[in-house]
């Protein structure tokens, strides 16, 4: 197993899943023997909800991304050559396209039972405009490694920085992927000792606010990380308790018909069953009369019978 491989593998699970499966994996080569691809596992970071949702394109849809690569492709040509209808037809064909994709991350997203809060389906849309802005920017979207969400406008490159976990995707240079961090200072302007333990000392000095401005941008990046991180859980929690309200209410609505519907049927089978009572009691008033009337002309033809005799 590769980094990359490992990566990718990681990458499609859901980002709460991550931390716990990474370890895990790390583990696993660190005992078969692979304590440097281990190490390397372990660094890998955790992707922000629109990233993982890319990289589940970059897995379900291949083809789809390939195209909008193309298009980019098509639209720096059209660019390039002043072509106002192709780039008229190529802005339509990139908001369909466009549509799909962002469409189709969020069925996927949701199937893999963490649907992306709005905020999150806004930087998936963003990321893959930008695949159609950059063609670097587009090998970090189909590299399946994305781990956080990137922008482009087409002027200025993309800033890859961080963005993608592993080796650098094929046209991507590994510097891009790199943080930038700040130039080292310089020695003094002499050529005496006073100006080389200067220059040394300013080097020493130089050096250790350098560390120190690293370590408190990871640390402020780390921080900012996390907390989006958080964000995105808290606003997938909360899409799916409005979704469970919304399919509450609805449930509450269909017992509310089936209870009137019932109500109905109650008072028309009380009105029918007063109707029914009614004609018995009519009924039972008939056949008293008529057994009455059966009776006495029973005794008339008995009396009758009785005098021919």
């Amino acid at each position: 197993m590769t980094l990359e491989e490992a990566a990718r593998q990681l990458y499609v699970l859901p980002p709460q899943q991550f931390t716990a499966a990474r370890d895990a994996l790390a583990a696993d080569r660190k005992a078969a023997g692979h304590a440097a691809l281990a190490t390397s596992v372990r660094s890998l970071r955790r992707a922000s909800a629109s990233a993982w949702a890319v990289d589940l394109l970059a897995g379900d849809s291949p083809d789809g991304l390939d195209d909008l690569a193309s298009l980019g492709d098509g639209f720096r040509t059209a660019q390039a050559d002043g072509d106002r209808a192709a780039l008229s037809a190529l802005t339509r064909e990139r908001k369909e396209v466009l549509a799909g994709l962002v469409s189709r991350a969020r069925l996927l997203a949701a199937d893999a039972g963490h649907p992306l809060s709005p905020s999150a389906l806004t930087e998936v849309d963003q990321t893959l405009r930008a695949a159609v802005a950059d063609a670097t920017a587009a090998a970090a979207v189909r590299s399946g490694r994305l781990v956080r969400a990137i922008t482009a406008d087409g002027v200025e490159e993309a800033d890859l920085a961080d963005a993608v976990a592993g080796p650098a995707p094929d046209g991507v240079a590994p510097a891009r992927l790199r943080a930038a961090s700040a130039g080292s200072g310089g020695g003094g302007d002499g050529d005496g000792r006073d100006g080389a333990r200067s220059g040394s000392g300013g080097r020493s000095g130089t050096r250790g606010r350098e560390e120190a401005r690293r370590a408190a941008a990871e640390a402020a990046r780390r921080a900012a990380e996390e907390a989006e991180h958080e964000a995105d859980d808290a606003e997938a929690a909360l899409a799916e308790v409005d979704e469970r309200a919304t399919r509450l209410a609805h449930d509450r609505d269909d017992v509310l018909d089936q209870l009137h519907r019932l109500r109905d049927e109650f008072a028309a089978a009380e009105h029918r069953s007063a109707e029914l009572d009614d004609r018995e009691k009519f009924l039972t008033r008939e056949r008293r009369r008529a057994a009455a009337d059966a009776a006495a002309a029973r005794q008339a033809a008995d009396r009758a019978r009785a005098a021919l005799d």
